[in-house]
């Protein structure tokens, strides 16, 4: 028996931005592997609940899919690590919902329910960093303001994508493109052109200021955006990311443009266009899906130098963390 965990988020000012509850689907791992659907040849299973999205874009969610929350699930007990070792390490409050990342961790995916319109083909977040058990952010960050300086603590991620996309970018299988916007650019640092990519948000400090650094996996090290904050002395630190075209981001009011600066990836679509898709049946209907996911640090890559590497980051030494 396997638990595949959904939840629910409402990103609004208003009074249904104050819920942040749970949604599970308890699902036989054996009976989906063992039956087969008829007539599902162009379908796909999306999310952490293996649920099917046709080729019209609309998601037929798992069966026994039930709304839970902390009444029902204690997220940070033993037991529930046991019967869940793939979930994300997940906190729920009664404004939020924050995806931890840690050293060690192989990535995770969680099924968001968007039950407001706004949502459905925007995605906003904050991204954080906090002190580990260890220490404080001035004991786990490292000092510096370059972005190709800070792969110690790097959280890669990327969302509205299938599990077969998830894992070709955490074993770097999307490069190797020939279409580059700027092939010779991109060569000049060691880059390879990619059909396109996902994002990662990375972190260092620099005297009493921490930088948050938001770049193209992959992509010249000049090609990004970074923020600094007085509060290495804090507990955490948080900037706001907001992704609502395949073409760019936008990191604590600034605006990137991939589609115009970015070298190693092609002009249209450099990143994958945020969608929720429409949910066509059961208890959920006309609401709409997100599937986020936390990358694995192989999705990464490191720079020495000018020289982008092979070799990719193995942390992070600070809590890294996404909230909703």
């Amino acid at each position: 028996m396997l638990i595949r965990c959904l939840l629910p988020m409402d990103l609004d000012t208003g009074p249904l931005a104050k819920k942040s509850s749970t949604l599970c689907s308890l699902l036989l791992l054996l009976t989906i592997a063992a039956l087969a659907v008829p007539g599902q040849d162009n379908s796909e299973e999306v999310g952490f609940g293996k649920h099917t999205k046709d080729k019209n874009n609309t998601v037929t969610l798992a069966d026994k899919t039930i709304v839970a929350n902390n009444t029902y699930f204690n997220f940070t007990s033993c037991r529930f690590k046991e019967l869940y070792p793939d979930a994300c390490d997940i906190s729920v409050g009664d404004k939020y919902i924050e995806l931890r990342y840690n050293y060690g961790s192989k990535g995770c995916t969680v099924d968001l329910l968007s039950k407001n319109a706004s949502n459905n083909s925007t995605i906003k977040f904050k991204a954080g960093v906090r002190g580990d058990a260890k220490g404080g952010l001035s004991d786990c960050l490292d000092e510096t303001t370059l972005f190709r300086d800070t792969y110690n603590n790097t959280l890669p991620f990327v969302y509205s994508v299938n599990g077969t996309i998830i894992e070709e970018l955490n074993n770097r299988k999307h490069r190797n493109f020939e279409n580059c916007s700027k092939f010779g650019e991109c060569k000049a640092f060691d880059g390879t052109c990619m059909q396109q990519t996902s994002l990662q948000v990375s972190w260092s400090k620099s005297e009493d200021k921490v930088y948050g650094h938001t770049y193209l996996i992959g992509e010249d090290q000049h090609q990004g955006l970074w923020q600094d904050k007085a509060g290495v002395n804090d507990n955490n630190v948080i900037f706001d990311l907001e992704i609502s075209t395949s073409s760019g981001f936008i990191f604590n009011g600034k605006r990137f443009n991939a589609s115009k600066e970015a070298v190693c990836v092609p002009k249209k679509d450099p990143i994958v266009e945020p969608k929720a898709w429409t949910i066509k049946d059961g208890e959920h209907r006309d609401k709409h899906l997100l599937v986020f996911s936390l990358l694995r640090q192989t999705s990464s890559v490191v720079y020495k130098g000018l020289r982008l590497t092979k070799d990719h980051p193995n942390g992070p030494r600070c809590e890294l963390f996404v909230r909703f």
